[in-house]
């Protein structure tokens, strides 16, 4: 499972210079600050401490396109108990936090190849089950192909 990080002080120079490069911190540099210094935050303290109101945005758009080629990134996690509104109801906080991106040794981001071979198996039982035939080179890879949306126009 994946853990969410903090920066060192060099790790956040590196990263401000990427979200702000004129140096003018606006909302997202302000969130990668914060978020810099501790994690798991809660999206109302992001909210007021940085003075942001779609932080997915500013997330999505500012921070990790930037960010990328540094293997870091930031996220928002379900926490693991309830976060409640002031009338006890339950308020839809998320945890944001900064990860490291481990994809090419990281089980967790292992998950695309282990959908393929599970289609490919799920495809080949189908066509086992309802004898369906496979017309010429037609493959459980071509049926893969087009169930997840390609395939159309590519002969």
């Amino acid at each position: 499972m994946l853990e969410p990080i903090t920066l060192t002080s060099e790790q956040l120079e590196q990263v401000l210079s990427r979200v702000s490069p004129n140096g003018v911190e606006y909302g997202a540099a302000r969130i990668c600050r914060l978020l810099a210094g501790e994690h798991s935050v809660q999206t109302v303290r992001v909210n007021t401490r940085c003075s942001v109101g779609n932080i997915s945005d500013q997330v999505s758009k500012l921070i990790n396109p930037r960010i990328a080629d540094l293997g870091l990134y930031v996220t928002c996690v379900k926490p693991p108990y309830k976060i409640l509104n002031q009338y006890g109801q339950p308020s839809g906080q998320m945890l944001w936090s900064f990860y490291r991106d481990h994809a090419e040794n990281d089980p967790c981001f292992d998950q695309q190849q282990k959908l393929a071979d599970d289609l490919r198996r799920d495809v080949q039982a189908l066509q086992e089950i309802h004898a369906l035939p496979l017309s010429g080179a037609e493959t459980a890879d071509s049926w893969q192909q087009t169930l997840m949306g390609g395939g159309y126009g590519d002969q």
